[in-house]
């Protein structure tokens, strides 16, 4: 099933190949813009699977930096949780003990609060709003200079990511009562528990590495997670529900210590810049295009995908109008932010 997938991948991938950078030759010796060159190694960690697509792009993303740095600039994919926890490998970025990462904006929350507010549940309608507000808006402005103010530089675009569902091992959800009682992880975040109790679940907050274990010993019922991380990290071979319940939207993207950043020299900033827009642009189109197919394989092994209801909607709207309500959470999201999101997307 994923070797269709792979194929269509590979391909796409291949187009990619031409320089990313235009910078010219950025060689072992001598210097741009006042700086030496210096041979560096850039360590990039992440929970990212090999098996996902995005992960192709970082491979050629990572091979196109050292290319056109003329080797001075390497990148080692340290993925599938190698240099520690989300917690660990986001704390290890800010104070530079690690040089990069790739990760989620809900998990980046659970450490700097501030950012929490684009997770907020039911922000983004529909893509196209996360894209206008967030992606090439406002609210992501404001998410890139809190994330410099922490010491981490942004490289590239926010990029793959999808609606979260809810997936579970008991029973169908298409109404309030089919989520009382299910214990739920969530990620570890006031505002996700909050949430999820108001839904009438005891929520369950959790590293995403540690899922598939809680779900093969029933320390968790299901899960809130987006497709494409319920499907590259298994999570299908052990929940056969799931309800498209699009109650919020989550968006990844690779970044890197500020003070790292800015030792490099303007050449080598200037390729690893050009590059992270080529490939995180890459990966955003790839994905969003694999979605459906990936659905319909998790299908095939057995999973049953149905739309939310009316009903269940309206009701997780309200719970979610509530969290919006409540300033204990609210209070520690950028006030810039909150004051951007009550007066272009509030209700």
């Amino acid at each position: 099933m994923k070797k269709t997938l792979a194929l269509a991948l590979a391909l796409t991938m291949s187009l990619s190949l031409a320089a990313c950078g235009s910078s010219g030759d950025s060689g072992n010796s001598g210097s741009s813009g006042g700086t030496t060159e210096q041979s560096v190694t850039l360590h990039m960690g992440g929970g990212l699977t090999a098996s996902s697509p995005q992960y192709e792009s970082w491979q050629e993303f990572a091979a196109a930096v050292e290319e056109q740095t003329n080797g001075t600039v390497k990148i080692s994919l340290d993925l599938s949780g190698a240099l520690g926890s989300d917690r660990e490998i986001i704390e290890g970025v800010m104070n530079g003990a690690i040089e990069m990462m790739h990760m989620s904006d809900i998990s980046v929350a659970s450490v700097i609060t501030e950012l929490g507010y684009v997770n907020l549940p039911y922000l983004f309608p529909t893509r196209e709003a996360a894209e206008e507000h967030y992606f090439n808006g406002e609210l992501g402005e404001i998410y890139r200079q809190v994330m410099e103010e922490n010491n981490i530089i942004i490289l590239g675009n926010f990029l793959e990511g999808d609606f979260r569902w809810i997936s579970n091992s008991q029973h169908e959800i298409q109404a309030p009562e089919d989520l009382a009682g299910l214990k739920i992880r969530v990620v570890d975040s006031p505002m996700y528990v909050s949430f999820f109790e108001k839904l009438g679940c005891n929520p369950v907050a959790m590293s995403v590495s540690e899922v598939a274990a809680a779900l093969q010993q029933n320390v968790i019922d299901g899960q809130d997670n987006g497709p494409l991380n319920t499907y590259f990290y298994g999570f299908y071979d052990f929940q056969p529900y799931m309800t498209r319940t699009n109650h919020a939207y989550a968006a990844n993207y690779i970044c890197i210590n500020k003070d790292v950043y800015e030792s490099l020299s303007d050449s080598q900033r200037e390729v690893l810049d050009a590059c992270a827009d080529q490939y995180s642009t890459q990966a955003y189109e790839v994905q969003n295009a694999a979605i459906e197919e990936l659905v319909a394989e998790m299908e095939e092994a057995g999973m049953h995908t149905v739309e939310t209801t009316d009903e269940l909607s309206a009701f997780m709207q309200e719970a979610a109008a509530e969290v919006w309500a409540d300033e204990s959470i609210t209070g520690m999201f950028n006030q810039d932010a909150m004051a951007y999101i009550n007066e272009n997307l509030g209700a």
